[in-house]
């Protein structure tokens, strides 16, 4: 009895990741670009990814669009913070604007104008159980 009823399940798995590919991750042309709005984790999002908090998220999660669409925020960096980093800042709001620095930075330059720079945080935990604290640098689209 229990056979039938695995296999039953592990074909709606493969169904369902075979056709709603973009349900787990967002659709991208082969240089990486976004080319259709999804909902995502918003700390998800690549470099170059536009997007638009989902309200009520909690900066959680995000719709991600092709840039040419309206949207809010960009991202322009990502990495991820060491333990270390993270006790020899004060805060951790210190230890993210010191590491997204050099990418506010080179944005102003290639810009040349004025942006608000943001970022988002998250902790991510592994199979292992370890975690690891994610950072995206973002700039408020004008």
């Amino acid at each position: 009895m229990r056979r039938p009823a695995l296999a039953v399940a592990m074909i709606a798995i493969a169904t369902l990741s075979l056709s709603a590919c973009d349900v787990l991750a967002p659709t991208r042309d082969t240089e990486g670009r976004i080319v259709k709005a999804t909902q995502m984790p918003s700390t998800d999002a690549w470099v170059g990814d536009c997007f638009t908090f989902i309200d009520g998220s909690q900066l959680a999660w995000a719709t991600v669009v092709p840039c040419d669409e309206p949207h809010t925020h960009v991202v322009i960096g990502t990495g991820t913070l060491s333990e270390k980093r993270k006790t020899a800042f004060d805060s951790l709001q210190l230890a993210v604007l010191s590491a997204c620095k050099d990418r506010y930075e080179l944005y102003q330059a290639v810009q040349g104008a004025k942006f608000e720079a943001e970022y988002i945080v998250s902790d991510k935990t592994d199979h292992e159980g370890v975690t690891t604290t994610h950072y995206s640098c973002l700039v408020k689209s004008s």
